[in-house]
């Protein structure tokens, strides 16, 4: 067993505040990747995909739109207590429509390290 303590918060290359994490490089996981993410208030992050992993969201605080699919095209609003699944290889952005308060949210992924992709036609 292997207990993460609360981790000093910093930036992921999608975009968004990362905190404390299990994964390989914290814990030696080799199949589950589990963590605490931020977007900071009128924040969003930069479209990415996860390649080869699915994702399951749950939030704790504030709200995010999200926008997904080939051309972005989809757009739904995740609020506290909202869970979401993003299947491998879904083109998302996350934006924080709040001016003042950061939105914040917990995410599992059936991969041990961070399997993040940035897309560069998207933005």
């Amino acid at each position: 067993m292997k207990v993460i303590k609360p981790a000093p918060d910093h930036e992921m290359p999608r975009g968004v505040v990362g905190g404390a994490e299990v994964s390989e490089s914290t814990a030696g996981a080799r199949s589950i990747y589990l963590g605490i993410f931020r977007v900071e208030a009128g924040a969003r992050s930069r479209p990415h995909y996860h390649a080869s992993c699915e994702s399951a969201v749950y939030m704790l605080r504030g709200a995010l739109e999200v926008q997904w699919g080939d051309e972005l095209e989809n757009t739904s609003t995740l609020a506290v207590g909202d869970m979401a699944y993003v299947p491998p290889r879904e083109t998302h952005i996350l934006h924080n429509l709040s001016p003042d308060e950061p939105a914040e949210y917990v995410v599992a992924r059936n991969a041990a390290t961070e399997d993040s992709v940035e897309v560069t036609w998207a933005g």
